[in-house]
């Protein structure tokens, strides 16, 4: 009778060590799951500029000298930042190199803009303007995109557009300009995040 009893008990014993097993495995695979989905998510949805609204001034950002601080005109919290000049119509810009991350198909650059008096010239690029350009590790610019530009007077404008990054950019360059022309131009809420495939496709069927 023994016998019976100890062969039954090894059964189950071996079944429920291979069920605990099982489950382990399953439990591990599915946290796995869930953590990439989640980094998938988040990486999403990071913001890949630093100090995008200027709150900590101009750290981050290059081309201080060329510009200031807005603290009464801005999109949103307690700074903006602003270039002005009245004679000259030099290039003046504020800019920002971020690293794209691995495996990114696109990137959805927005940012808000406010013109006061920028004036116009005959070629279209001299404007107040928002600029990426895709460029390797080495900063070496692979090609240029203009996110938005304004001339004469406008109120805050969201400037917002989707872009396929080009199979050898490592880095992008981001400009915030008052190119080769006079005037005033604000910015605020720079932002540039990751698309996946679908979503660029959403946005450029």
């Amino acid at each position: 009778m023994v016998e019976p009893v100890w062969n039954l008990y090894s059964v189950l014993k071996n079944n429920f060590i291979d069920i605990n097993s099982n489950l382990q495995s399953l439990m591990k695979r599915f946290f796995l799951f869930s953590l990439l989905f989640m980094t998938t998510i988040i990486t999403a949805q990071t913001n890949l500029i630093k100090n995008a609204g200027f709150e900590y001034e101009f750290v981050n950002w290059r081309g201080e000298e060329n510009g200031a601080l807005s603290t009464y005109d801005k999109k949103s919290g307690k700074n903006g930042a602003l270039i002005n000049q009245y004679t000259g119509a030099e290039w003046r810009a504020f800019d920002q190199v971020v690293t794209i991350p691995r495996n990114t198909f696109a990137i959805e650059c927005s940012a808000w803009m406010k013109t006061d008096g920028v004036e116009i010239q005959k070629e279209d690029y001299k404007a107040a303007a928002v600029i990426i350009e895709f460029t390797t590790d080495a900063e070496k610019k692979i090609s240029s995109e203009l996110i938005g530009n304004a001339k004469g007077t406008t109120s805050w404008i969201n400037y917002k557009k989707a872009i396929k990054v080009p199979a050898d950019a490592k880095k992008i360059r981001i400009m915030l300009a008052l190119a080769q022309t006079n005037g005033t131009v604000f910015f605020d809420d720079i932002k540039i995040t990751t698309l996946s495939e679908e979503e660029f496709l959403k946005r450029n069927p």
